[in-house]
């Protein structure tokens, strides 16, 4: 399994498009700091820090991107066979790539974390002040955190997807679309919870987690609490890596 995994993280940061990946998150995160530096007004310094100055809204994309690669590039190129003669299980290989990308998801959420410490410290220190505000501290790491587990609910799918396809596109088009069609399925999705209150429980409602931490009015919207909301994730989270995993093992080679 050990060896597995260290395959696996060798072949991802072997690409260049990790290290791009990286490269754009930093980018992205500097110019949205030197805007807030020179146009506050346009650019609140808060807002945008709270978001890791834009650059959580790039790693949902990379991460979806190396997700479905991941999976699907083995079948592509036929190297999925040289990987299972190594006496591994099917099993073990599929959770080898997961506990990868959990990895790379750590990674990158710590790093644009921590770099957005880093910006906020020497570009826009004197915007506002949040070393000495516990409550601000804990709402920024909240929302963080419910970032990550949604982004991870919307992996899962796609992990899902990527083990019935043998091209990446399938896979990579359901995780991008799919995060752009949420916002336009929520609205008809809460005039039916109102109507039916089982409906709560739908999977759609749970990428509601990290935006109801930030404001908790939502949870009127949703009809479920914040505990209830993660645990929701978590559940559905597994249950897709689940199904994904029957499909891997069933399928042919």
């Amino acid at each position: 399994m050990t060896r597995l995994y260290r395959q696996e993280l060798i072949k991802l940061f072997k690409k260049k498009s990790t290290l791009w990946c990286g490269l754009i998150l930093i980018g992205t995160a500097l110019i949205f700091a030197s805007l807030t530096r020179v146009k506050a007004t346009i650019f609140p310094a808060k807002a945008l820090f709270s978001a890791n100055f834009e650059a959580q809204q790039f790693i949902v994309f990379f991460m979806v991107a190396a997700a479905a690669t991941m999976m699907t590039m083995e079948f592509q190129f036929g190297t999925i066979k040289q990987v299972l003669t190594q006496r591994y299980s099917r099993r073990l290989v599929l959770v080898s790539k997961w506990l990868v990308l959990l990895t790379y998801s750590l990674l990158l959420y710590v790093g644009s974390s921590l770099l957005a410490i880093l910006l906020k410290v020497s570009l826009v220190n004197d915007k506002f002040t949040i070393f000495t505000h516990a409550k601000f501290w804990h709402g920024w790491l909240a929302g963080v955190g419910g970032d990550f587990l949604n982004t991870w609910l919307l992996l899962s799918i796609v992990l899902l997807v990527a083990t019935l396809f043998k091209s990446s596109g399938a896979a990579v088009a359901v995780g991008i679309v799919g995060y752009f069609v949420l916002a336009m399925v929520n609205i008809p999705m809460v005039a039916l919870i109102r109507k039916y209150a089982w409906l709560k429980w739908n999977p759609i409602n749970m990428f509601n987690y990290s935006a109801q931490l930030g404001l908790p009015t939502i949870s009127k919207v949703t009809k479920l609490s914040d505990v209830q909301l993660f645990w929701g994730n978590l559940g559905y989270i597994i249950l897709f890596l689940a199904v994904g995993l029957v499909f891997f093992q069933r399928r042919e080679v």
